[in-house]
Formats: structure tokens, C-alpha cells, sequence
């Protein structure tokens, strides 16, 4: 059986910490404390793990997407949005259906309907499908959209008047997910001040607790963050506040390689619940990001890019000094334990470019030719597409 809070019982438990929201130290120091009372869980089930997105997103949780900026977070979250109101997937996993909230601070509303347009026909749902499935948009860009600031009397870090109204419509509109697109616009405290990184997530579970959804929180990383690979802004404590984290990176190149710049890879960086070993390579095409099938993290696609270019490199090579290369296995020049021995692949194994051999074909950068057709000395020979 399983044991969910009723819905009464989720808006009672977010009235009261909105309620204790306001107090100040020293208010309700006569208040005994909230004991749990465990007495009857020998008679009771152990409640299920419940999830916006099976294994990979918690419900009832806040947590953090952060990436350098232009990467594409913005597109990643809002596709996510559409996945819930349409009940599809997203990047291979299915979200709970149901409304969702996009807080958008810095892109104007054409740029959300250029974005969402790509996405909904990808998903090939209309606008008007969206809508009535309960997508909701805020575009705040060049208005105050702060949600919490410190106050500068007592420190502690409070909800504004536009945050409150958010939380009104979460309780209303009951979210799976709520998108804040960016931290920076939205929080007005000191990032590097672990007290009120706390007291900031504390507010946005609080979304999520009335909703009985979860919060996103979009983020940039500090120059410290994106050289260490963390993705953190300031403070570890946006680590340690957070039961989720993701890290939206592109792939890192060695000094005179070009990058592939439609590349993304989604690094689940925290997992308070699950695994961490949740990456998802991304590709850019036709105006929303779709994953890569068949590539686990782009370490492996980097590699696999490297030897190609030493097969094709090694490939022009033999054929300009009149070497040819077969893609006959039995064959003495079959090309994969050809190249393997050149001192130009060193390193790389020859069940690398057996590989390699398939992916270049099928990409027309290699072909096959018949030599001498029909003839007792036919053989089939490589040349380059």
C-alpha cells in the first residue's frame, strides 16, 4: 500500500512554514517542539519514493540546473515543462503529467514562442493543447523579479510580494514542476553567504511543498565553477541545500581541436534519492536539444571522434603513397590492423578502429570499391568518401 500525504495535509504543512516564515528568533520559544510521532509505524507501510521524473527528479523537492550561459538551459527546462503538460518524454525518461510554471527573467516573450514552438512540434502538440493541459508562462524581462531578499534589518533572507503571489498560483495550479529561469534574478541575497543560500532553498521547497510538485532553480556558475567542473556560484552550500542538482556542460577540447558546439551533456552532479550516474548527451537539432542515442557521457563521444580523424588521417596517408586498405577482416591489409600498427595511432586499439570503420562508412567518409569486377582477382578495396 501506499502511503501518500492527502493533498489538505500538504497545504496545511506549507501554511504553517509560510506562517513560520515571518517569525523572528525568540518568538516561539514557548512553543514545544514537533515531535514525530512513530508509535504506529510498526503497522504502517514504508512509503514509497515518489518522483516528478522516475529516479532522476524527486517530488516535493527543490533543486538546481546550472550551466554557463547560452548553453542552452532555458530550452532543456522548457522542454521539461512541455514533457509534463503533454505527458511525454523527456531525453528517455517520463515525467508525471500535469501543469508546470515557467518564470522566465531574461528573454522576451517572442523568444519563449520561437522556443516553445520548436519544442511543441517536436512533441507535436499545439499551443492550445498546452494551454488548456495547464502550461503557464510568466515572461518578467525588464521588470524586478526578485522572489526573496535579505532584509537588512535583521539579515534573514524574506519572500517579496511577486513570491507570494507565485506561491498563491502554485497552491491554485498544483505544478509538477516550477521553473525559475535565473537565480540571479531572482535571489537578491549574497550567494557566497551559506545562512541565506539555506533560507533562499527553504523558500523554494516551500513551492514545491504547496504545489506537490518540484522547483528548478536555474543558475550560472562562477569562474571557479566552471573551471572546476562543480557548476557552483559561490557558496557549496547551493550543493548541500539542494536535494537535485544538474550541470549542463559542452564538450571541453584539447588546445587546436575544433569543438563540436551542438554538443551538451546533462550531468546529474546531486541525486539525494537516486543515482548519480544519470548523464545525458544532448545534440542541438532543428531548435531544441534531443539526445544522442547510443553515447553515454562525451568522454567516450570525444574519443570516438579522435579516432576517426586518426583513421581517416592515417587512411589518406597509405593511399598517397599507393598502400591500398581492404575491409575484408581475412585480408592481410584489412585496414582496422593496419592503422593499429602506424605510429600515428598509438595508444589505440585495434577493436577501436574496427568501430570507427562502421561509423565512417555509414557517414560516407569512407567507401567501398570493386576492383577488377567479376574477375578471379576481384577485391573490394577502401577509398576515401
Amino acid at each position: 500500500m501506499k502511503v501518500v500525504p492527502s493533498s489538505a495535509e500538504m497545504e496545511d504543512f506549507a501554511e504553517r512554514l509560510a506562517r513560520k516564515r515571518g517569525r523572528g528568533n525568540g518568538q516561539h520559544d514557548s512553543e514545544p517542539l514537533p515531535w514525530v510521532d512513530m508509535s504506529n509505524w510498526d503497522h504502517r507501510p514504508v512509503p514509497e519514493r515518489e518522483w516528478a521524473i522516475q529516479g532522476i527528479v524527486p517530488l516535493r523537492q527543490a533543486g538546481l540546473l546550472s550551466g554557463e550561459g547560452g548553453t542552452g538551459k532555458s530550452i532543456i527546462e522548457l522542454t521539461k515543462n512541455v514533457a509534463h503538460v503533454a505527458g511525454k518524454d523527456w531525453f528517455g525518461h517520463m515525467p508525471q503529467p500535469g501543469p508546470a510554471i515557467y518564470v522566465g527573467c531574461e528573454d522576451e516573450q517572442d523568444e519563449i514562442h520561437r522556443r516553445l514552438a520548436a519544442i511543441s512540434a517536436h512533441y507535436q502538440v499545439t499551443f492550445r493543447e498546452l494551454s488548456d493541459g495547464g502550461l503557464h508562462v510568466l515572461c518578467l524581462l525588464g521588470e524586478d523579479a526578485t522572489l526573496c531578499a535579505p532584509n537588512p534589518k535583521t539579515g534573514r533572507v524574506e519572500t517579496t510580494g511577486l513570491y507570494n503571489r507565485l506561491y498563491e498560483a502554485c497552491g491554485d495550479i498544483k505544478p509538477k514542476n516550477i521553473s525559475i529561469d535565473t537565480l540571479s534574478r531572482a535571489f537578491a541575497g549574497n550567494e557566497i553567504d551559506r545562512h541565506q543560500v539555506y533560507q533562499f532553498a527553504s523558500h523554494m521547497q516551500a513551492l514545491a511543498l504547496v504545489a506537490n510538485g518540484t522547483t528548478t532553480v536555474l543558475s550560472h556558475p562562477s569562474l571557479s565553477g566552471l573551471a572546476s567542473g562543480s557548476g557552483i556560484s559561490g557558496s557549496t552550500a547551493w550543493h548541500g541545500a539542494f536535494r537535485f542538482r544538474q550541470y549542463l556542460t559542452s564538450p571541453r577540447t584539447d588546445p587546436g581541436e575544433q569543438p563540436d558546439s551542438d554538443l551538451r551533456e546533462l550531468v546529474c552532479k546531486k541525486n539525494q534519492y537516486g543515482s548519480l550516474g544519470e548523464n545525458i548527451v544532448l545534440r542541438w537539432q532543428r531548435g531544441l536539444f534531443l539526445p544522442e542515442h547510443g553515447m553515454s557521457n562525451l568522454d567516450k563521444l570525444a574519443r570516438e571522434a579522435a579516432v576517426d580523424e586518426a583513421f581517416l588521417a592515417v587512411a589518406k596517408k597509405l593511399d598517397g603513397r599507393g598502400q591500398e586498405l581492404s575491409p575484408a577482416q581475412t585480408s592481410h591489409s584489412y585496414a582496422p590492423t593496419v592503422i593499429a600498427k602506424q605510429p600515428d595511432t598509438k595508444g589505440m586499439r585495434k577493436a577501436e578502429f574496427v568501430a570507427s570503420l562502421d561509423r565512417l562508412l555509414e557517414r560516407g567518409k569512407l567507401r567501398i570499391e570493386t576492383i577488377r569486377p567479376g574477375s578471379a582477382r576481384q577485391r573490394r578495396v577502401l577509398r576515401l568518401g
